[in-house]
């Protein structure tokens, strides 16, 4: 690891030690294994087609390439906007220091919505899954960049356990294969590489192409618009993870139906 996602990294190794010495990793255990098991997130990525694509609506308040976008955000409000526009998901950035996000975002969405809702984070120790689990999460980001082969199969077991999905996020083919060693089933292409936090959208157009037909594509970073879905829907991609172009919109949830290729009333 190198660059930004070094300098995440280490932040996160903080955040966990400073959150154990408040709730005891084995006390979040029991408190995680004890919350009722949520909606399926595989299930919904799985029902999306060409002619009904998924929306993962993300709640982002800021980014380390853009700085601040919506600090303000109405975490709840906008849990209701994503659903009422037909998201098929939600996703919400809990790292705080660069995204401004905090596990009571997590689960404000999880108390207002009904949909499958994502953890997105630096996700490398079972305690953040625990805490996903505890919130009310239906799955959990693993970026394969940060994690060594036995490690993301352990963490990808252990999410499962607990009824909950990963999302595997990867930035190229070689990163597939260990995804798929791990036995993905949802794997998320970001167009953006997390060591420099350049966006090329061409990468999930071409890394897709290699999927076997069990494994469900979802393609992150650089979406800003319906043109950008109609060019991963030309590469067998019917899942999307859009998060700055939904905050920075009027009205989220009519912004969704756009997404959806819906057009307005009147038009």
């Amino acid at each position: 690891m190198k660059g930004f996602l070094k300098t995440v990294i280490d932040v996160k190794k903080e955040e966990i030690s400073r959150a154990k010495s408040k709730l005891p990793l084995t006390a979040l255990r029991h408190d995680a294994e004890h919350t009722p098991a949520p909606v399926s997130f595989a299930e919904a990525m799985a029902a999306s087609t060409r002619d009904a694509v998924g929306i993962i609506a993300e709640v982002k308040k800021a980014s380390p390439s853009k700085g601040d976008i919506r600090i303000d955000l109405d975490v709840a409000a906008y849990a209701k906007a994503y659903t009422k526009g037909g998201a098929r998901a939600i996703s919400v950035l809990t790292e705080s220091k660069y995204f401004k996000g905090t596990l009571a975002d997590l689960e404000l969405v999880c108390e207002n919505t009904d949909l499958p809702v994502l953890r997105k984070d630096f996700i490398f120790s079972e305690y953040q899954i625990y805490e996903a689990k505890k919130a009310g999460a239906s799955a959990v980001l693993l970026i394969t960049t940060l994690l060594a082969p036995a490690q993301q199969a352990e963490l990808t077991l252990l999410t499962r356990e607990l009824g909950m999905e990963p999302l595997v996020e990867i930035n190229s083919e070689f990163e597939f294969e260990q995804a798929y060693k791990a036995q993905a089933r949802v794997v998320g292409i970001n167009n953006r590489n997390l060591a420099t936090l350049e966006v090329d959208t061409s990468v999930a157009r071409r890394v897709a192409k290699i999927f076997p037909g069990e494994i469900i594509p979802v393609e992150a970073s650089g979406i800003s618009g319906r043109s950008g879905i109609e060019a991963g829907m030309e590469n067998r991609i019917f899942n999307f993870l859009v998060g700055e172009s939904i905050v920075r919109s009027k009205d989220p949830a009519q912004f969704i139906k756009t997404l959806l290729g819906i057009k307005a009333e009147g038009e």
